[in-house]
């Protein structure tokens, strides 16, 4: 058997104007502290998988095979073409929008986009969000970064980078995008309407995912600012540490004329915030 074949045999077995409100005394219910676990859990599950997939991968020895060595250019060009393979095939079983191998001085040895080989390699991607912090992790240790818009995807995206070590050296790194909808429908998914809702925030404050209303990840207008894509989170005039001291306090929401049960977790990047009604059934 073939190692690529093996790689990815392997990978696939691994794997998305109002007033200011009130604050009551009270005890968050349970439903919403389950729904909140469950959602972390589910959102922890998908980088998990993620992570492994991208380090199973970065396993196979081509990668290590194109840097080991001096090939005669024949052989390197074989085994960038068996690099390209193993990106494709991964691409099309994780939804994942670019994959790309890149070296030390930031050139892209490899690219795959939108189910096709890259010709118009990039010779310097050291200013890439997840560049530096790749490299900085350890053997077998992937950085997830904060979602972003993605200049071979048109869209925003959530990057995995882990290095490729030959002899204990870090040569390169191995890097795929997904795209912000896998997350949106994880966490949106068996959630509707405003009587309990989910929204994801991330660390700059704004809303990256939302289940009362969908949120488009596709480059619009030629603009990568955030503001046009995103909303800043509040609710009813509370930022996101507001809301955290309240929930942190056992507390309620009433504000708008109505009383809320709150709870949040925190993963990765993003805060998860789930509210309901209180005289809503679960």
């Amino acid at each position: 058997m073939k190692p690529f074949i093996t790689t990815l045999a392997i990978v696939v077995s691994l794997l998305f104007a109002v007033p200011a409100p009130a604050v009551e005394a009270g005890v968050v219910k349970v439903g919403v502290e389950g729904t909140a676990a469950k959602k972390a859990a589910i959102l922890e599950l998908l980088f998990r998988k993620a992570k492994k997939a991208l380090v199973t991968a970065a396993q196979d020895r081509n990668f290590s095979q194109y840097f080991s060595a001096r090939p005669r250019l024949a052989e390197k060009s074989r085994i960038k073409e068996r690099i390209d393979r193993i990106s494709l095939s991964v691409q099309s079983r994780f939804h994942v929008e670019e994959m790309c191998l890149i070296n030390v001085e930031g050139a892209e040895i490899s690219r795959i986009v939108g189910k096709q080989i890259a010709n118009d390699l990039d010779p310097d991607e050291t200013d890439a969000i997840f560049f530096k912090p790749g490299f900085e992790q350890k053997p077998r240790k992937v950085y997830v970064s904060p979602a972003y818009m993605s200049g071979d995807a048109n869209m925003w995206v959530v990057a995995f980078t882990t290095p490729v070590l030959v002899a204990d050296e870090k040569r390169a790194i191995l890097h795929y995008e997904h795209p912000l909808t896998v997350y949106q429908n994880a966490l949106n998914k068996g959630m509707s309407g405003d009587e309990r809702f989910i929204v994801a925030v991330n660390a700059d404050g704004w809303i990256v995912s939302d289940s009362r209303k969908p949120i488009s990840i596709e480059k619009s207008g030629g603009s990568e600012a955030p503001q046009a894509y995103f909303e800043k989170f509040e609710f009813f005039g509370m930022n996101a540490d507001r809301i955290k001291s309240i929930v942190d306090g056992a507390g309620v929401l009433s504000a708008g004329g109505e009383t809320y049960t709150a709870d949040y977790k925190t993963v990765e990047h993003w805060t998860l915030f789930v509210f309901e009604r209180q005289n809503s059934v679960l």
